[in-house]
């Protein structure tokens, strides 16, 4: 199957060997950035933006097309086969840059997609050397995957101007840090869901919190700035 053919969930599935709920999950998000369109029934196919994009990363990067792997593919090269395959590659790989490290249990909840479609797309640009898995220890000794960039990835970075904008955008790595979060549409949600939260119990406590309150109103001030020089920072 060619990735810029117009193909069912159920061909998609077989071709990379996954669950067809799992490709539903993947579509639908692809459909919400307008990256496919439903051509009829079940058939997707790329749209205008999808095309677009696909043409960009063709340009700046080695990716070969294939329906599976290949041999005789250079070693160097990024072997994917399908359209979603490259906007969750650059997704996680946002992800990664911005935080280090990232969680299959995490990632999936923030992409909103399962945890399974999640694990087959990082297990693909793990076998393509973009990230590696790592096991780290929490502090209550129990033992956890993670996922961080490898040397090859660094590289493809450099060569991608998205990604680096996001690697020197400050203000977006302290509100993502700040918010527990992966990524910036996450982070926003979160902040204005505090801020509507707080400025009400702020003005029904205020005069009674002290020092609280002077801290309290600081965060309320510098969250919203925080998204609005992130956004500054990731245009520039």
């Amino acid at each position: 199957m060619c990735i810029r053919d117009r193909s069912s969930t159920t061909e998609i599935s077989q071709t990379i060997n996954t669950s067809r709920k799992s490709i539903i999950d993947a579509i639908r998000k692809l459909v919400d950035k307008e990256l496919v369109t439903k051509v009829k029934g079940d058939i997707y196919g790329l749209s205008e933006k999808g095309e677009k994009l696909l043409e960009s990363f063709d340009s700046i990067m080695s990716i070969n097309v294939t329906d599976k792997p290949d041999s005789s593919i250079e070693s160097n090269s990024i072997s994917l086969t399908n359209i979603a395959e490259y906007f969750y590659m650059l997704e996680i790989l946002k992800m990664a840059l911005l935080n280090k490290q990232i969680t299959i249990d995490k990632a999936s909840h923030e992409l909103g997609i399962s945890k399974q479609t999640l694990k087959y797309y990082i297990e693909t640009f793990t076998e393509n050397k973009l990230l590696k898995v790592v096991n780290q220890e929490s502090v209550l000794g129990k033992s956890k995957k993670i996922y961080v960039l490898t040397d090859e990835s660094r590289k493809l970075v450099s060569r991608l101007p998205e990604l680096t904008r996001l690697k020197r955008n400050l203000p977006l790595k302290i509100l993502l840090k700040l918010t527990g979060s992966y990524r910036y549409e996450i982070a926003l949600t979160k902040v204005m869901l505090f801020n509507v939260i707080s400025i009400p119990v702020l003005m029904y406590l205020k005069d009674q919190l002290g020092i609280l309150e002077a801290i309290w109103l600081y965060v309320i001030i510098l969250l919203p700035l925080l998204s609005i020089f992130a956004e500054i920072f990731n245009r520039i």
